[in-house]
């Protein structure tokens, strides 16, 4: 392979070191392109004409690639990579989910069509544009890089990408034999993709992957579970760790992606995994990066286990100091670099580390290491002495636990008694989600039970909703709630409004990807009380601004109040674009809308 990186075999070496939980990698996810010398006079093509051709074009994409590539930074470790992803999760469009081109990513959107029949079709049109991606690519590149294997994902984040995030978490509980038959089926179809996209990419036995450029002497993977962190420990043991499991034993080399602090808790279940190379750590939005002495112990509890680190977006400032604290063997930094000083001045840095005993004790500060100790609770009923006896206590119960059609029942029969429903409402049924939330924020209960326990709610709350019409107290209020433009994600926008719904609002969900318009019409045709906006973004949280300045030309702002909330929001920003409210999960978001709405109460 004639690179055009000229250390590449001494990379390679320290890969293989890495790999093997000895050595330290000092690379970069993202190249760069400030002040480098080409490698090669290549000429960028012409601009994308639109979306369209600039992500899924493999001529167009093949050709700036090969630009990109050959004008990137390949100091230290930088490896010579051309990144052919297809959006996180790119199997999921394989199996039929259906592609959006964004400016900075790729969306993929779920199967409208899926009816939980998971078939892999070696006709389907985006499998087809996997591999003429890749071919494209690969003769471009002409020996002189590597073509990485996309980001394909696995498992319950592949299912959620087909048929929803709520659907797969309320799986876990009304359906688990059926939700582990669909990983196995994932993981089969895996692993026939991998081998054929593979056998286009290697270089001999080695290969690249998009994800990190990361490179291994023979098939690699990085491998995740996003959604793990709504999952308690022993849901991931049963749905996620065993086919984690499986593809750690039949690909050679793999690297875990744990993303956020709620997946810490699942680090035991991942270490358990004897044949886990290395895990990557990502903190998420919000929190600092992965050179901040916050993640030294969870460093040393991974390497203690016996994995390798992976650590992102170290800036150069925090390099010593987190060598200092967990040693160099086993270590994969990548760097946030600018330009090619930088670079050199973090060889120079680690230079000082190589060779020389970096070993740490990894059984220091154990105690506070131990992250992940809170095992999950069954959702039981709590039963207060002295309590009694009360007939509809039985609702509380069935919410609380989740159950459906005990729910609406016992609804059903307190109705015929003649209980005022103001009076199941308030002294039960709110309650109950009060409870469930309270759980959720101790880490007692996890999102399938809130979710469960939420449609327990609404299906009790039909049989009310009739008995109710025409009076002023139906609801305690009126909300309208939406995630802003730009961005798709929903699962914290549903289980705000879940909440929201089940303790006593209604609730006006209108999706994903909401124009200002749209919210306002929203607010004028409900006449809504409060408007809850959700961003996941920090790219799209900007646009929260923007809606309160249409509510404003609408004339409407002074009828509403505004509450928003995602990963990237906090009170600053809610102060900053002149929000009424700000929430940081779906239980506190009840609070505040109480707050906001004057406390107001269903009689």
């Amino acid at each position: 392979m004639k690179t055009w990186k000229s250390n590449l075999e001494e990379t390679k070496q320290r890969y293989i070191n890495w790999w093997n939980h000895k050595g330290i990698i000092l690379n970069m996810w993202e190249h760069f392109q400030e002040g480098v010398q080409p490698h090669a006079e290549i000429m960028p093509p012409a601009p994308a004409k639109d979306l369209s051709q600039k992500w899924f074009d493999p001529q167009w994409r093949a050709e700036y690639l090969d630009w990109y590539v050959a004008h990137s930074s390949l100091k230290a470790d930088i490896l010579p990579v051309a990144n052919t992803q297809l959006g996180p999760g790119s199997l999921a469009a394989i199996l039929g989910g259906v592609f959006e081109g964004g400016e900075d990513t790729i969306w993929i959107h779920p199967n409208p069509d899926f009816t939980d029949e998971i078939v892999f079709n070696p006709e389907h049109p985006n499998w087809i544009l996997h591999k003429e991606l890749l071919k494209a690519c690969k003769a471009k590149a002409n020996g002189h890089y590597f073509v990485g294997m996309p980001d394909l994902m696995e498992g319950l984040d592949v299912l959620a990408a087909l048929k929803g995030t709520d659907r797969v978490l309320l799986d876990t509980v009304m359906q688990p034999e059926i939700l582990e038959q669909q990983m196995q089926q994932i993981n089969d179809i895996y692993f026939k993709v991998f081998d054929e996209l593979y056998d286009i990419i290697r270089e001999g036995d080695e290969m690249a992957f998009c994800y990190f450029s990361s490179w291994a002497p023979g098939k690699m993977s990085k491998l995740q579970s996003d959604i793990s962190t709504m999952i308690s420990q022993d849901d991931y043991r049963r749905f996620v760790q065993p086919f984690i499991r499986e593809q750690c034993q039949k690909i050679d080399y793999t690297l875990y992606h744990l993303d956020g602090v709620g997946a810490m808790h699942h680090l035991p279940a991942l270490l358990e995994i004897e044949e886990l190379n290395a895990i990557q750590w990502t903190p998420g939005v919000g929190e600092p990066q992965g050179g901040s002495p916050k993640w030294y112990d969870l460093y040393k509890k991974i390497l203690a286990g016996g994995k390798s680190v992976m650590a992102c977006w170290v800036t150069l400032d925090e390099l010593k100091p987190l060598l200092d604290h967990i040693g160099a063997d086993g270590v994969h930094l990548e760097m946030d670099f600018h330009n090619e000083k930088e670079v050199e001045q973090a060889m120079r840095i680690v230079e000082e580390y190589t060779g020389s005993s970096t070993a740490v004790n990894t059984n220091e500060h154990q105690q506070d290491a131990d992250l992940a100790t809170t095992g999950q609770e069954r959702i039981c009923i709590r039963e207060e002495q002295h309590q009694q006896e009360d007939k509809l206590k039985p609702l509380y119960e069935a919410i609380v636990a989740g159950k459906l059609e005990p729910a609406v029942e016992i609804t059903r029969q307190a109705i015929a008694e003649g209980i005022a429903p103001p009076m199941i409402i308030n002294n039960y049924m709110i309650k109950a989600m009060g409870e469930v939330g309270q759980r959720f924020q101790d880490g007692k209960a996890f999102v399938p039970q809130l979710l469960m326990a939420g449609r327990a709610m609404k299906g009790a709350l039909e049989l009310l909703k009739p008995l109710l019409a025409g009076s002023a107290s139906t609801t305690i209020g009126k909300i309208v709630i939406g995630t802003v433009k730009g961005d798709l994600h929903d699962i914290g926008k549903n289980l705000v409004a879940s909440m929201l719904e089940g303790c006593g609002f209604e609730v006006i969900n209108i999706g994903i990807d909401v124009t200002c318009d749209k919210f306002v019409e929203a607010v004028k045709e409900n006449h809504a009380d409060i408007l809850c906006m959700s961003a996941l973004l920090t790219t799209t949280m900007t646009y929260m601004k923007e809606v309160i300045q249409a509510l404003e030309e609408a004339g409407i702002r002074n009828q509403v109040k505004v509450m928003i909330g995602g990963a990237p929001v906090s009170q600053g920003v809610a102060d900053e674009i002149g929000a009424d409210g700000y929430s940081d999960n779906a239980n506190t978001a009840v609070a505040v809308a109480k707050e906001l709405i004057g406390n107001k109460k269903i009689e």
